[in-house]
């Protein structure tokens, strides 16, 4: 007689898969001195002059003190610079540094490395599939 085997719902399948990419994803960062969420202010700051605190928050979809915390860490490690608006000091604008700018690269690799490891044994018509 067979032994009948449970079958993982899909959204099991896809949470234990979320997980295992923001583990590796984090432990990767974590060997270039970031912490998970900082890629993202990175990201969201390359190629702009700079954002508010509050935009950085929605960003990350955060609430405004965390999104500050995480800006002064970064602002200690030289990613980031924090600057009164012109017109306006009250406002703060965070920017990008040359050493964040320098993280980008990084986080490229970073995503390009992890995203081959969670493809890895899947053909090209399934990682299509997987796309759309």
């Amino acid at each position: 007689m067979a032994k009948n085997k449970v079958i993982d719902p899909i959204g099991q399948i896809l949470t234990l898969a979320a997980r295992r990419h923001r583990i590796r994803t984090a432990a990767m960062l974590s060997d270039i001195g970031l912490f998970p969420g900082q890629d993202k202010v990175l990201e969201a700051l390359q190629g702009v002059e700079g954002l508010t605190m509050s935009e950085i928050a929605a960003t990350l979809d955060v609430r405004p003190p965390t999104a500050s915390k995480m800006v002064a860490r970064m602002a200690a490690q030289d990613l980031l610079e924090r600057k009164g608006r012109e017109g306006d000091a009250r406002m703060v604008m965070v920017s990008i540094t040359e050493v964040g700018r320098g993280r980008l690269d990084d986080l490229r690799r970073i995503a390009k490395r992890v995203e081959r490891e969670a493809l890895d044994g899947l053909d090209d018509k399934d990682i299509r599939r997987l796309r759309r």
